[in-house]
């Protein structure tokens, strides 16, 4: 897929967790949210958390994560993510995870994590 595919992949699935969190955040506040852009590597960074993560728990493991490096336009496993989820993301010319996701549970049911595009 190239770049405009994924991209519009995130932002759908940004507006579904959004919705979806809208609902759960009556019940938690800070969890299952959109969170505050960040900007690394020379991108803006629109990033949501999902389950029972917070933003605050997630921006510490979500810098960490786009420090990584991966082949251009290929997807790749990510490293340097939390112990026990499942992190991937494509990388966009500049070898930079533009988008990608981090996750426990499966890529179709995650249960707790985060994911972002830049």
């Amino acid at each position: 897929m190239d770049r405009r595919t994924w991209t519009g992949v995130a932002v759908a699935a940004i507006f579904v967790v959004a919705t979806l969190g809208a609902a759960e955040a009556q019940a938690t506040p800070t969890a299952g949210s959109v969170c505050k852009s960040v900007s690394a590597s020379g991108l803006k960074y629109q990033w949501s958390v999902i389950g029972n993560v917070t933003c605050s728990q997630a921006k510490p493991w979500l810098l960490k994560l786009l420090a990584d490096q991966g082949t251009p336009g290929a997807k790749f496993t990510l490293k340097s993510g939390p112990k026990g989820f499942h992190c991937t993301a494509t990388a966009d010319s500049k070898r930079r995870p533009f988008a990608g996701a981090c996750y426990t549970g499966t890529p179709a049911f995650p249960k707790n994590g985060l994911q972002w595009f830049g």
